[in-house]
């Protein structure tokens, strides 16, 4: 059945041993981000097996379903900021929250006293990227605060940088947090206290230099998913690419001109452009897949005289004016898929997986 997500678990078992010996050499822990691809048992038992021991996601949900997977096993990170109806979960389930509001760490310590257990929390910290954590300087003006809070116990702190605004980790990144620990460790009367940082964006620092300053922990999916650095638009070069492949059928071959005059926004309230350059009439190809189930940006096709016009809820239209190649009705078109587009196949009931080994 079409269309379907093809899922390559023997590149993925490469990506993650060549993973796991990179990480040793620089002296990392790798904790695998399971959201890209809603926890999938087929890939985190991949993980598992190689020795992964330390799982993030986004989502409480896929974290539950880990935890029936590997129970004690493992270790487990909440990567999103906590909601105050989680936390009772959080506690009980013993995951690790990054937290990034006094008022939440306040709630986890009030409830960790009711439930006589002493959570483990990491402090997200905000290094340029305008998302979630603590300002530097905020986490020491309210440093006493924090410390008083007897029923939680800090264990690190984490940050994640070219999530947002595509802001790039330097040495100087690192410099910071290693210097915010070092104050940090005696207050929180915690010799261990660890840095993390996510994702795979940090691994050019350990590329790139010599001496690095000293880390515990990176988080990252997209390096042994796709084997690349979607910030620096690169691939990795001790990785493998190609993981993951779209397939769909084609439904209509058609040339058409679209009407340029009196036109509005398409259904997703987005500006309708039509290149002035091509002639038309011009051969489509209507593929039976849309935006509910991949993401039009992250797709790859090998033919370059084949390029996507857009996508609508339901369906995906291809240019194949400048094509060599015949297609037809039913033929089944192939695409390598990128991160956006795994994301949303593995959300949507109406995409199929094929498991290569």
């Amino acid at each position: 059945m079409y269309p379907l997500l093809e899922i390559n678990l023997s590149k993925l078992k490469q990506n993650i041993d060549a993973l796991q010996k990179k990480c040793s050499e620089w002296m990392l822990e790798p904790v695998a981000v399971t959201k890209g691809f809603c926890a999938d048992y087929k890939i985190t038992d991949l993980l598992f097996d190689a020795g992964i021991r330390s799982f993030a996601d986004s989502n409480l949900s896929n974290l539950l379903k880990l935890i029936d997977r590997f129970g004690n096993k493992a270790q487990y990170q909440l990567i999103r900021l906590p909601m105050k109806e989680e936390i009772e979960a959080i506690i009980e389930n013993q995951i690790i929250p990054m937290v990034s509001q006094l008022e939440i760490l306040n709630l986890f310590s009030e409830k960790a006293k009711q439930l006589h257990a002493q959570p483990s929390v990491i402090l997200a910290i905000e290094t340029g990227d305008g998302r979630e954590g603590f300002l530097p300087e905020e986490v020491l003006e309210n440093i006493k605060q924090i410390a008083s809070l007897d029923h939680i116990a800090i264990i690190g702190i984490g940050t994640s940088l070219a999530c947002l605004s595509g802001v790039l980790p330097q040495i100087s990144t690192l410099e910071q947090l290693c210097s915010l620990r070092n104050q940090l460790k005696p207050i929180f009367h915690n010799p261990h206290l660890f840095v993390s940082v996510g994702g795979t964006t940090f691994f050019s620092l350990w590329e790139d230099y010599n001496h690095t300053p000293k880390v515990d922990q990176i988080r990252c999916g997209e390096a042994f998913l796709f084997g690349s650095d979607m910030s620096r638009k690169r691939n990795l070069s001790w990785l493998q690419q190609g993981a993951f492949h779209i397939e769909a059928e084609i439904v209509e071959i058609k040339s058409k001109k679209p009407d340029s005059s009196n036109r509005g926004f398409d259904a997703f309230g987005r500006v309708c452009e039509i290149s002035c350059e091509k002639n038309y009439p011009r051969k489509r190809a209507l593929v039976a897949i849309g935006l509910q189930d991949i993401d039009d940006t992250q797709l790859f096709f090998k033919d370059r005289n084949v390029t996507i016009v857009g996508a609508t809820s339901n369906y995906l239209v291809l240019d194949c004016e400048e094509s060599r190649h015949d297609f037809r009705i039913g033929d089944l078109v192939r695409f390598q898929a990128g991160y956006g587009t795994v994301l949303r196949a593995f959300l949507s009931p109406y995409i199929q997986k094929r498991y290569i080994e």
